[in-house]
């Protein structure tokens, strides 16, 4: 903990404490860090009666305030906090009851200290896979729900009506093929970005051509992207739908290769070196569901093949997805929020 962390600890126990007496305690709130937080909670907050969010930032106030969501800020004194950040220290009461849940997918970067994940009453996974690894290095709060992120994809709401008009609302060319060109944040060398970032607009006359990259990529890059003819650049923080009216994914060691896989897309993806915060089994289920490239000049051949044999890992996709998913049956948010009404005494 900083040294903050102490000066800030006994203020707010002692508020704490005093909303408690006159029974002030707001029964649940989501402490909201980032936009991308609040988009993952959506699936499971549909489950969830009067959950007050709480912005972190003016970057979160200004997107709630867009989207017309009322917020609070803090110091706010509840009886329990959800999360997708590891921030259980900004609530310093041990009464507060403290759920968790990763931004991303299953364990595409490496746990950090178990101490992060213990503080926790509940931490929420995508399988009982990642549980089980989970407690092989101590963290002993895991619980498996599967990826709220992904339930619109298999409840219905994805449905065709609503990809044809977002088909529609992109112009997509129906004569064209589509990919999506996707990358993790631009840090320790797992981004393949530089790759190919500078000449993705030439595959705009053979295809329609999506991009996405991590919010907190660098500005300058995102910017570039935007002005390149012929692409869309997606600024949205769920890309599902888009993943799901493209032909083929392309991505480097990103966790959205693993909704590309859920969704049984052909997958290409640019090999990046090893790094810190990279894992050798995420590497080798990535070499295995996936066309693996070293540069942009083997782009055009690796799409044309995966068009071309889109059912080739097949196979593969649904043995990956046996490890990084519990289930895929759109009901994760819904598991999710039975799981928080079982730790909060009142339910909700």
């Amino acid at each position: 903990m900083t040294p903050a962390y102490y000066i800030y600890k006994y203020p707010y126990k002692l508020g704490w404490y005093i909303a408690k007496l006159f029974k002030k305690n707001r029964s649940l709130v989501f402490y909201c860090a980032d936009p991308l937080d609040y988009e993952m909670f959506l699936p499971i907050k549909k489950y969830l009666n009067n959950v007050d969010i709480v912005a972190k930032n003016k970057k979160t106030r200004d997107y709630l305030t867009k989207i017309g969501i009322k917020y609070l800020r803090m110091p706010v004194f509840p009886k329990a906090v959800i999360m997708a950040r590891h921030a259980p220290y900004k609530f310093a009461v041990n009464q507060i009851v403290k759920i968790g849940f990763d931004h991303g997918l299953y364990q595409f970067k490496r746990w950090t200290s178990p101490e992060n994940y213990n503080r926790f009453n509940a931490y929420f996974v995508s399988s009982e896979e990642q549980v089980k690894i989970a407690k092989s290095i101590g963290i002993l709060t895991t619980k498996a729900i599967g990826y709220p992120k992904l339930d619109n994809a298999f409840n219905g709401i994805y449905n065709e009506n609503y990809l044809n008009g977002l088909k529609k609302e992109l112009n997509i060319n129906p004569a064209k093929s589509t990919i999506i060109f996707t990358s993790t944040w631009n840090v320790d060398g797992l981004s393949a970005l530089d790759k190919w970032i500078d000449r993705v607009g030439e595959l705009s006359e053979k295809y329609n051509v999506l991009v996405t990259v991590h919010t907190w990529t660098e500005k300058s890059k995102i910017e570039k992207l935007k002005s390149t003819n012929g692409i869309t650049f997606l600024d949205k923080f769920d890309v599902t739908p888009f993943i799901m009216i493209s032909d083929v994914f392309i991505g480097d060691y990103n966790s959205l290769i693993g909704e590309a896989c859920a969704l049984d897309k052909p997958i290409i993806t640019f090999k990046v070196p090893e790094s810190k915060r990279s894992i050798k089994e995420i590497t080798q289920m990535i070499e295995s569901i996936s066309i693996r490239i070293s540069d942009f000049d083997e782009i055009e051949n690796a799409i044309s093949h995966s068009i071309n044999n889109a059912i080739e890992k097949r196979k593969e996709r649904a043995e990956a997805n046996k490890i990084m998913y519990l289930a895929l049956d759109g009901k994760a948010g819904e598991r999710a929020s039975f799981e928080i009404q079982k730790l909060i005494p009142n339910k909700l």
